[in-house]
């Protein structure tokens, strides 16, 4: 039954990766041109091989480095939090309360995330360079050996082959792997084992097997899973299984069911219909890039000629010319002209000019095709000091140029890798239910990032409010009235618009408490003032009456009485 089960897997996806293989020959010239280290799709490497051994000019490949290398530094900058969470509510994620416990929640998983030990820079390094070279990326998001912690792996692409559902998403790899005998007994343990690898085992342990991995959701396999597992899941109600099969004996080596799927795909420039994606860069830059090897060929050999250029000898004078330092030159003294005229070189114009021009263009045009002319936010030519409008205008400018590049990695790639993460880390209980507020309970929650195309658009928001006020401001002196604006509100959004921090805001109670403390103190205040008035108004009653009194004993003749001692 094993065996059967075995075959019939081994079957889908041998027809799986033979619909792909024409792929491997386009990843192969690509990798060649763009990214040698990889170029083993159709080739097999050799330890300490020179992977450029086959290249006249570097320039693609240092393109492809510095796009590569800018995915992580502008998007998930290790050094900074830059990714939040959100429930895509304003009024839940604005009270102090939600924004703090959001903001602990992404904190907590960066933490977590970029343990060493999960290998995650590792693995999102090598998925970067795939993503821009060849349009995706395979990479996996597994708990670790000891199941405490998170692990991140990367896969080649020659390895993999997919298919996606009615979503497009994609939920069903098979992916080949070879594994030494050893490595097979301590995975999957002596007893799941084919006969020949525990024989191997003990004779050669270093011997290697074909096995497959295939992850596909559960109602496409019939495997029934009983109990429950170390968190208390249903095994029966998982919904996609992982197994493991030996190719080479036909045997089915382990079945496990999972709650999501485990593996990331990011995918840049899809098609209608197909699988898998392409690289707008290097769909743009092959021809450029096969281009630019001819040209730095050419332009090596021109000045080569330059410097050394070629002779030509008079046959009946000279019998072997020897241009090399030391060497000699066998010449006929009897030769009847000057033997200066016997050999002459040949002065070849070579116009360098022309072809460094050329040359330059050619590189301007792969670094628009890899987008690295929009990487750098846009300037003002001579202009030192720019107004929040222009500020605005080129914020703006900057987000269009980047959406292409920014967008389809921030959807497809970053919040598939902290989905996934996260259902990891809920499902191994790093976030207890009884912390979520009241508030959060419930609530779905997305990821936004703190990129440069993030942070451009909540920028606007602080351009917008700097533009009001000099409008405001404007207005004020032309002798208008003041403009309907809720200024408080205002000068809250351009707040967040700077990124400032959700525990920087009062929470809701804390305001409230407030909001009472200084009614208090003004009806306190309002009634000191009142008594105050009362005892001022009696007061100055009782200095009138006095005066009257001293008034009338004045005119009677009664002497005024002594004021009291210490009095003034």
């Amino acid at each position: 039954m094993a065996d059967a089960r075995a075959k019939e897997l081994i079957d889908l996806g041998n027809r799986l990766f033979t619909k792909r293989d024409p792929m491997l020959t386009l990843w192969q010239e690509i990798a060649e041109h763009f990214y040698v280290e990889r170029a083993d799709f159709t080739d097999q490497y050799v330890v300490g091989e020179d992977f450029a051994r086959h290249l006249e000019d570097s320039y693609p490949n240092l393109l492809r480095r510095e796009l590569g290398n800018n995915i992580s530094a502008m998007l998930r900058p290790r050094d900074r939090q830059w990714f939040k969470l959100t429930t895509t509510d304003e009024d839940t994620d604005e009270d102090a309360t939600n924004a703090a416990y959001l903001e602990y929640l992404a904190e907590k998983m960066r933490r977590t995330m970029y343990e060493p030990s999960t290998k995650l820079v590792r693995a999102t390094k090598e998925a970067d360079h795939d993503f821009v070279t060849f349009g995706q990326a395979v990479m996996g998001a597994f708990e670790n050996a000891e199941r405490d912690g998170l692990f991140f792996r990367g896969y080649h692409l020659k390895d993999c082959a997919w298919l996606e559902n009615g979503q497009c998403d994609v939920d069903h790899l098979h992916r080949n792997d070879k594994m030494t005998a050893r490595q097979m007994m301590r995975v999957f343990g002596e007893k799941n084992v084919h006969q020949m690898v525990r024989t191997a085992a003990k004779k050669d342990p270093g011997k290697e097997f074909n096995v497959r991995c295939i992850c596909m959701p559960s109602d496409e396999y019939d495997l029934v899973s009983k109990g429950k597992d170390k968190y208390g899941r249903n095994q029966g109600r998982m919904k996609f299984v992982t197994i493991y099969v030996d190719i080479d004996n036909c045997k089915v080596l382990r079945e496990t069911k999972y709650p999501d799927f485990p593996y990331i795909v990011p995918r840049w420039h899809t098609i209608s219909g197909f699988q898998y994606a392409y690289s707008p860069c290097t769909s743009i830059a092959l021809p450029d890039a096969r281009m630019m090897q001819q040209m730095a060929r050419i332009i090596l050999e021109a000045g080569e000629k330059s410097v050394d250029p070629p002779v030509v000898a008079v046959e009946e004078a000279v019998r072997e010319v020897n241009l090399a330092a030391g060497g000699i030159t066998w010449a006929d003294f009897s030769f009847d002209g000057k033997l200066r005229e016997a050999v002459q070189p040949i002065q070849i114009e070579n116009n360098m000019t022309v072809a460094f021009s050329m040359r330059q263009d050619m590189r301007e045009m792969l670094m628009k095709a890899w987008f690295l002319d929009k990487l750098n936010f846009p300037q003002t030519d001579g202009a030192e000091q720019m107004t929040a409008r222009e500020v605005s205008v080129r914020q703006q400018e900057f987000i269009r140029n980047l959406l292409p590049l920014f967008e389809p990695i921030e959807t497809e790639y970053n919040t598939k890798l902290l989905d996934k993460s996260y259902m990891l880390m809920r499902n191994m209980g790093y976030f207890p239910a009884e912390e979520v507020p009241e508030g959060l309970a419930g609530a779905d929650v997305q990821w936004t990032f703190e990129s440069p195309l993030q942070e451009g658009q909540m920028r606007i928001k602080t351009s917008q409010f700097v533009e009001t006020l000099e409008l405001i401001g404007q207005s004020a002196q032309m002798g208008l009235p003041a403009p309907p604006i809720d200024l408080q509100k205002a000068l809250v959004d351009a707040i967040r618009g700077t990124s400032a921090p959700g525990d920087w805001f009062k929470p809701e109670e804390q305001l409230e408490a407030e909001a009472q403390q200084n009614a208090q103190m003004e009806g306190m205040q309002k009634q000191l003032g009142m008594a105050q008035e009362v005892l001022g108004t009696a007061q100055m009653g009782a200095d009138v009456n006095k005066t009257l009194i001293e008034g009338q004993q004045a005119q009677q003749g009664v002497p005024a009485l002594p004021a009291p001692q210490g009095a003034q």
